[in-house]
């Protein structure tokens, strides 16, 4: 047995009629997209034309699937799915299908650092601020006569060397943000949730309501679903949800035009609703 893949018109399987094994062996393989039922009917299609029509110990059959195919032709181009819950229950209401590219993305570490450094120089306030010798408060008059004492020549008094005196070279308030290319920022904020969603860190919720604005009743919810740490990304403003929780240390509230890498990263249960995925990947797609 002989198999050829074509990323166009699929892969191409020479099957003998003693290979039967081999086939199904191919079949329940991960890198294979044939299931078990498809194996099942290739072979019994061989076998019953090798048997008609020529002697089967000299003559194999080729069987080629078509791109047509209502079946993906590989894993990689399968949707992801996933479950949309109860935001107050945890309960299965729906499947949704997610964008590979967006929910699937491969991990590269690199790309996370650049954008989190990115982020964390934009938050810098950059307000520090260091007196120079010329800043200080003093005299101008020099400290003793330049000859005559039989010592070293000493000028200022408030340079740097001198106790009272001005910071050599110190910070002064400037602006510690850096540049980062758009591409490399939508690139990060693909891979943050790829990575959620493939540790089974994303919950999507069809709705993210509240009844009442008590911290009480999110806490309630938090404990129930068993979210230490969590970010709630909703997809428009909601005062019940940010009066809830704005007294809770490991809960973070987003809406979603403003979610970024840090915050994704820095809580352990990102939670979204139906509204905010999409956006995302509408956002994410190009």
């Amino acid at each position: 047995m002989y198999i050829h893949v074509d990323i166009w018109n699929g892969p191409t399987i020479a099957v003998g009629t003693n290979n039967q094994a081999g086939l199904k062996a191919f079949a329940t393989s991960r890198f294979s997209t044939f299931t078990t039922a498809r194996a099942e009917a290739i072979d019994t299609t061989t076998t019953s034309d090798s048997s008609s029509t020529v002697p089967p110990t000299t003559t194999t059959t080729t069987t080629t699937t078509s791109s047509s195919h209502s079946e993906p032709l590989s894993p990689f181009h399968t949707p992801l799915q996933a479950w949309i819950r109860d935001f107050k229950t945890n309960e299965p209401k729906d499947l949704i299908e997610l964008q590979r590219k967006v929910f699937g993305a491969p991990l590269r570490k690199d790309i996370l650092h650049r954008v989190v450094v990115w982020q964390r120089d934009a938050e810098r306030q950059g307000t520090q601020s260091t007196k120079g010798r010329s800043d200080v408060s003093g005299t101008t008059r020099k400290a003793a006569p330049q000859k005559g004492r039989g010592a070293a020549r000493v000028g200022s008094l408030r340079a740097p060397h001198r106790r009272g005196g001005g910071i050599a070279f110190g910070p002064k308030p400037r602006d510690h943000s850096s540049e980062l290319p758009r591409k490399v920022q939508e690139m990060g904020l693909r891979i943050a949730l790829s990575t959620k969603f493939a540790q089974d860190q994303l919950v999507i919720v069809d709705e993210v309501a509240l009844d009442s604005h008590k911290t009480r009743e999110f806490e309630a919810i938090q404990q129930r679903h068993g979210w230490d740490s969590v970010l709630v990304v909703a997809s428009k403003e909601n005062e019940k949800l940010w009066r809830a929780t704005r007294n809770l240390q490991q809960v973070d509230v987003s809406v979603m035009q403003e979610a970024d890498v840090l915050r994704l990263l820095k809580r352990q249960v990102v939670v979204m609703d139906r509204q905010s995925v999409r956006f995302l990947e509408k956002k994410l797609k190009a």
